[in-house]
């Protein structure tokens, strides 16, 4: 636990630009669910809840970039990042298999040990 509270802002750092990188489905909507999903978004809707979902995410990155530099923002940050990832994570792994595979089963693997990380900071400075 000490090693997380004493490297919170490089874990912040990293952690901000790899979820920062999904601005990628602001961008481009269907190539980045394409190659990342495997499956294509259709019609003006979806492309609207593709762009608004990416450039939500890589929001959640930019605030933990920014809690890195400020530590009076960091539980607000870390609270949301948690809140999204363990959502998304729940979403993918409850539909199974077919959304597991390729970049999605690794933002999987990544977003948990992200989460893992920050709610270990969470606990060591909030906790019981």
């Amino acid at each position: 636990m000490t090693w997380v509270v004493d490297n919170i802002q490089a874990i912040l750092v990293v952690c901000g630009l790899v979820t920062a990188s999904m601005v990628q489905f602001a961008l481009m909507p269907s190539r980045a669910a394409r190659s990342f999903f495997g499956e294509t978004v259709d019609g003006p809707m979806a492309d609207v809840a593709v762009r608004g979902w990416g450039l939500l995410i890589a929001l959640t990155g930019g605030m933990m970039l920014w809690a890195a530099f400020h530590p009076e923002t960091r539980t607000l940050a870390i609270g949301v990042t948690l809140i999204s990832k363990v959502f998304y994570m729940g979403q993918l792994i409850t539909r199974g298999g077919r959304f597991l595979k390729g970049m999605a089963g690794v933002s999987v693997v990544l977003d948990l040990i992200m989460a893992a990380l920050l709610a270990t900071w969470m606990w060591a400075e909030h906790g019981a």
